[in-house]
């Protein structure tokens, strides 16, 4: 079957235009060959920084030939009384090009039609592909695009050459100028001339004999393999950085791993510093000691474009540029610590926070609040934390006026723990203050990278609800796919905070507080702006249990539970689903939906009502469960007290059978209905048991 190879040279793409391009490459050939009906068993799609490139297998050579049907008008006014054909029926046989001796009478449900039907062969592949190619190159959306001279088409970098093969054969089309065929060029230094291929094994292989390594998979595995070795040759190991590791996989063409040092003396700098300085700048890769712990090494790592005649001038070359960065971190450094952290934060009302929701130093003084609360729900009530947590606030946001975070602005609260730690703050403050910014990332989350003290916990969250909360009232909260401020990043750090360290709090209470402390900043005329901030994390929330595996009726039951506490939906769900996999689960929602489905009018129930012995069985049953009950949930034994709910099956299924509950007497009406309310506000406490997928039919 005929193979597709279609190359797009350019100058050099920027490396985070380069996957998602790629990836928009795959889809729109999937989509404007299946619109064109032209099969293909599969597109893969590969490119550097000056190339990209689509390899389509066993394409076929035509589209499928279909058969086309065609009615026309009846026999009767296709033809008059002496069987000569009318103007309709010339009329049928012109619109589908043939004579009308030619055409057939058939029959249809209200008698005899002129009917043409005709087996149309699909066009060939070559033909079509010539309007279909130039139409993927130029559905390529990125996030900048340019024109060039007189050019008319704009592209991510101006377009030099284009290869577009079809079994072999050039697909003839033209862009601004540039007319497909059959040449690539390899390596710009290395072998800058031209190629010419016919297939897709003969591009790849011979572009790698010219220093290009088209697929990506391949050179990361290159870059990954090289720095192991190099790292493992300098007793160490990399510093764990992926995310650089598909940057430089897209800003070079052959990727050859270099080793290079630096002067020793730069390791008294945070390790953090030095990262940042290698990483931020250049792409390097930093070395640390093997094992846990974030102990440097004086040596570095970094990807070269090419295989060189002699490393030792690459080496040198970067090493001399690495050392001008990091004499301007370790500059940054010396001169931030001639001023105390809390003289800083003094001048933080010189930094606007969000336009019309004051300054930084507005954010740290609702935070001192939020802390507090915080502090006395989660942490010990102890002095010593509450004035670590007074001190921490302070000086968490200072660091934003720094030089080192000026220009690294990746080392915001590392900065300032770092600083707080050099000035001989309080332990407890300065490890809150370094770490209150985690998780910044989803890829922390995955990792672990959390705030690993309580008091940073608890600045974390009180931070990041502060700077969600501010998003809702200036009206930045996230819309559809847009998220300019990271308002659900934000969420989902402050909810797996909570979650992976157990920290139970009252999240509505706290929103309602926040909202409060904006209030003398900026006028909140929606009044529904609690319940909408509330049901934006109910909806992060929902999906964090679909991660974690809890079934959507469990996530849905315990949500319609919520009772404020993240911590508690979680344990609620997770309990949920143990006892849904246990025997005799079902007694458990069926006694709460037959207690709970009748309830109407109810108010203060009154034992002397009681007629039959069923209800006054059902009441002692449920009073004796009840204070275990109570007593399981306040600590936060969800399975146990859901199965001691369980046990009041046999009494509800009892006194349904034998007690009317909407008998014509009010008074015994109202009474019973109290009853049932009774018993489903113990299971409300723990779960919507409604809710559960089976709950209708087991009833």
């Amino acid at each position: 079957m005929p193979e597709l190879l279609l190359e797009v040279g350019c100058e050099e793409i920027p490396a985070r235009f380069v996957p998602d391009a790629l990836a928009q490459m795959e889809e729109l050939a999937k989509e404007i060959f299946a619109r064109e009906k032209i099969e293909c068993r599969g597109f893969k799609a590969m490119g550097t920084p000056r190339r990209l490139a689509l390899v389509g297998k066993d394409v076929t050579p035509s589209q499928a030939s279909k058969a086309i049907e065609k009615w026309g008008p009846y026999v009767s006014q296709a033809f008059d009384a002496s069987g000569n054909p009318t103007k309709a029926g010339l009329g049928f046989a012109r619109s589908v090009g043939v004579d009308i001796s030619q055409v057939q009478k058939k029959e249809s449900e209200k008698g005899q039609r002129l009917y043409y039907r005709v087996e149309q062969e699909g066009r060939a592949a070559k033909e079509i592909l010539k309007t279909i190619l130039p139409a993927i190159i130029l559905a390529i959306k990125f996030p900048k695009s340019m024109r060039w001279g007189s050019g008319k088409i704009r592209f991510a970098r101006p377009i030099h050459w284009i290869v577009a093969l079809f079994d072999g054969e050039v697909i003839d089309f033209e862009l601004d100028r540039v007319k497909s065929g059959s040449q690539t060029y390899g390596h710009r230094f290395r072998a800058p001339g031209p190629l010419v291929v016919d297939n897709a094994a003969g591009y790849l292989s011979g572009l790698e004999k010219a220093f290009v390594i088209v697929e990506p998979g391949r050179r990361q595995e290159m870059i990954e393999n090289g720095l192991a070795q190099k790292a493992n040759e300098s007793g160490a190991e990399i510093y764990p950085d992926p995310e650089l590791v598909q940057e430089v996989n897209y800003l070079v063409e052959y990727p050859v791993v270099m080793a290079g040092e630096f002067d020793p003396k730069f390791l008294e700098l945070p390790p953090e510093v030095l990262i940042a300085a290698m990483r931020g700048h250049q792409r390097y890769f930093a070395l640390k000691e093997k094992g846990p712990g974030l102990k440097l090494i004086s040596h570095f790592l970094f990807v070269a474009n090419t295989k060189v005649p002699d490393e030792k001038v690459v080496i040198q070359g970067n090493q001399k540029v690495l050392l001008a960065r990091l004499n301007d971190a370790e500059f940054f450094y010396r001169e931030d610590l001639k001023t105390p952290l809390s003289k800083r934060a003094e001048k933080l009302d010189q930094m606007v926070f969000q336009a019309g929701l004051g300054t930084y130093l507005d954010k740290t003084g609702r935070l001192e609040k939020l802390v507090d609360e915080l502090v006395g729900q989660i942490g010990p009530k102890d002095k010593e934390i509450k004035k670590a947590a007074k001190r921490a606030v302070k000086l968490c946001k200072a660091d934003l006026l720094t030089q080192m975070v000026g220009e690294f602005p990746e080392l915001e609260g590392i900065m300032a723990g770092e600083y707080a730690r050099a000035q001989r703050e309080p332990e407890l403050v300065w490890k809150a203050v370094r770490e209150h910014y985690l998780p910044k990332t989803a890829t922390d989350i995955e990792q672990g990278k959390f705030p690993q003290s309580l008091l940073g916990q608890i600045l974390s969250i009180a931070d990041k609800l502060d700077s969600i909360i501010a998003g809702f009232v200036s009206k930045n909260q996230p819309t559809g796919s847009q998220d300019p401020f990271g308002i659900r990043r934000l969420a989902n750090g402050l909810i797996y905070t909570a979650l992976h360290f157990d920290l139970d709090f009252n999240l509505t209470g706290m929103i309602k507080q926040g909202i409060t402390l904006f209030s003398n900043m900026a006028r909140i005329k929606d009044k529904k702006l609690p319940d909408n901030i509330l049901d934006f994390f109910l909806a992060r929330i929902k999906n964090i249990l679909d991660e974690k595996n809890i079934e959507y009726d469990i996530a849905n039951a315990v949500i319609a539970a919520w009772d404020g506490s993240p911590v508690s939906v979680m344990n609620r769900a997770r309990a949920l689903s143990e006892l849904r996999r246990e025997p005799g689960f079902e007694d458990l929602f069926v006694g709460f939906r037959r207690a709970a489905r009748i309830i109407e009018k109810t108010g203060k129930m009154d034992e002397s009502l009681f007629e039959y012995e069923e209800e006054k069985a059902l009441w002692r049953a449920f009073v004796s469960v009840k204070g275990r009950v109570e007593k399981l949930i306040a600590e936060k034994k969800w399975k146990e007290a859901m199965t001691a709910l369980g046990e009041l099956k046999p009494f509800i299924d009892r006194f349904f059978d034998k007690v009317m509950v909407n008998v014509e007497n009010r008074k015994i009406r109202i009474n019973r209905h109290s009853l049932l309310e009774n018993i489903a506000k113990e299971f409300r406490a723990i779960a919507d048991f409604s809710r559960l997928t089976g709950a209708e039919k087991n009833q």
